[in-house]
């Protein structure tokens, strides 16, 4: 099936849903592994730090399953690092078999040793935060050449890829560079904002050391914006998207707002949250979230110790309102119906 038609699925799936008032679920995220060969110095959850087992093959099939049977159009296989579940490549396989959009989030490292697996992606997104030592000072070093090189690999093989920037202190000068990254390797571009990582201890969520002033993250989002206009299918979100986190009315150190929060800022009009109804993420330990942003802040329902379906219906009635979190926001906008996000999401530039 082309990625045209599965657009034009989910959109119909998205529409149905809508207007029915079914909470189903559109993508799934599976953290299926901890292990990653990086530090980068904001990482949300310290995966590196963490020692959960790998989610095992069987887990992931029963999970894939479930989610299927309720309707889900998109699994994304997300870490730590992906690539290095010792099993990624028949997890892969399976849920290809089940003819759903599978996607990967990966540092890069891997893939031309994967590259059969790769191939079979319909979407692999690779991290890179700039320019050489730009990106190298929060990733590692020689993290930025072996992006590259991913790059160069998946453009050769006509593989589906997009760049995940993430934006903090360091790059914000770079983002029009960013834009020439994507336009040389053929890449969808894809920013987004810090939001709190865990704590040393893991106990705890604090702010990142890599955050910038709030003016700073307003200039930079200006700017997006305004390429977003010259490229529209290069990037990934919406102006809907962009504008909503530049109106944000209060400090981006502060991700999310509460209802009862919202109800006193009268100059924002929130993108109404659809996680845990259209989409969730389950975390290494089995836990499944609303969204990945929400990760480590309450104890939520495991996947692995009780049925899937159960657990998914137990998510929907969080407490948090809204966010900035673009990933998040912009399957807001498309499960909300939204025209400039639907229109996005069909016009968003493929390879194949």
């Amino acid at each position: 099936m082309s990625n045209l038609s599965k657009k034009i699925i989910a959109g119909m799936k998205v529409f149905i849903r809508r207007f029915t008032g079914k909470q189903a679920p559109l993508e799934i995220n599976i953290h299926i592994t901890d292990k990653c060969n990086l530090k980068c110095t904001y990482c949300y959850s310290n995966f590196y730090k963490r020692h959960n087992d790998d989610i095992s093959l069987h887990d992931i099939k029963r999970i894939v399953d479930s989610f299927y049977e309720m309707g889900v159009i998109e699994v994304s296989l997300i870490g730590g690092e992906p690539f290095l579940h010792p099993q990624f490549p028949e997890i892969v396989d399976y849920v290809k078999s089940k003819g759903l959009f599978c996607s990967a989030v990966t540092n890069g490292y891997f893939v031309s040793k994967l590259i059969d697996t790769a191939k079979k992606l319909d979407m692999i997104c690779v991290s890179i935060d700039g320019l050489n030592e730009v990106n190298d000072l929060t990733r590692g070093n020689g993290s930025f050449n072996k992006a590259i090189e991913a790059l160069e690999i998946m453009q050769k093989n006509n593989i589906n890829r997009s760049i995940r920037a993430t934006l903090q202190k360091h790059n914000l000068q770079y983002i029009e560079d960013m834009m020439d990254l994507a336009v040389k390797y053929g890449a969808i571009l894809n920013f987004g904002l810090l939001f709190p990582q865990s704590s040393e201890s893991g106990e705890v969520k604090v702010v990142s050391n890599e955050t910038p002033p709030d003016e700073l993250y307003k200039n930079a989002l200006s700017r997006i914006i305004e390429l977003k206009k010259r490229y529209p299918s290069r990037f990934f979100n919406s102006i809907t998207n962009f504008t909503n986190a530049l109106n944000w009315p209060v400090s981006y150190t502060k991700f999310f707002l509460f209802e009862d929060e919202l109800k006193n800022i009268t100059n924002f009009k929130a993108v109404p949250c659809y996680g845990g109804r259209t989409f969730a993420t389950i975390d290494t330990d089995g836990r499944i979230y609303p969204c990945t942003n929400l990760i480590g802040y309450y104890d939520a329902p495991n996947v692995l110790e009780m049925d899937v379906k159960e657990a998914w219906n137990k998510i929907k009635d969080h407490k948090c309102s809204a966010c900035f979190y673009l990933s998040s926001v912009e399957k807001n906008l498309v499960s909300n119906f939204n025209i400039d996000a639907m229109l996005n999401l069909l016009k968003v530039k493929r390879i194949k």
